[in-house]
């Protein structure tokens, strides 16, 4: 259920998943009298977001009634997606090409600082490289010279940001 909501949505930027599946007593010669599911649905449109979530509920519900068990849920967080300050985004650009780098710009679905710091000022992310494309696993790895890379754009926009603000007047400057 948690799946086709998702992808009955047809946009890329919805995701869910199951990430923690818990079966009481987790005993394999036993039919199971409890059983904890954490789901986490995110989406960079709030209310789409928000419409995944009800159609999750709403078919938990139904197979509950279906198998005459109880269903409880809780909702630990809701918070809305965030967007990146454009004046910040573009400055991590130009810092980059001035650089030499590549850019690829991206949608993050991951619970970031940013989240966060969006709230109170303009923000932005810099993602670097990791083998594989792995990343938020024990075996991420990202190369020395790909570290260094983010660093030097990171101090480059630093100092971009210092010098023209955080204003879309300044934004011609950069």
């Amino acid at each position: 259920a948690t799946e086709r909501a998702a992808l009955r949505t047809g946009a890329e930027d919805t995701v869910a998943t199951v990430g923690v599946f818990r079966i009481q007593p987790d005993a394999v010669n036993s039919v199971p009298r409890e059983a904890l599911l954490e789901i986490d649905v995110r989406d960079i449109d709030g209310p789409r977001r928000d419409e995944v979530v009800a159609e999750i509920l709403s078919a938990a519900e139904s197979i509950a009634a279906t198998r005459k068990v109880k269903m409880e849920y809780e909702m630990i967080n809701q918070d809305p997606p965030a967007t990146c300050g454009q004046h910040v985004v573009d400055a991590v650009t130009s810092s980059a090409k001035e650089l030499g780098y590549s850019v690829k710009s991206m949608v993050s679905r991951a619970y970031h600082d940013s989240l966060f710091m969006a709230k109170i000022a303009p923000t932005a992310m810099i993602f670097i490289p990791c083998r594989d494309g792995v990343s938020h696993r024990p075996d991420e790895f990202a190369s020395p010279e790909d570290l260094k890379r983010g660093v030097e754009t990171l101090a480059l926009t630093m100092a971009k940001l210092s010098v023209h603000g955080y204003t879309e007047e300044a934004k011609e400057e950069l």
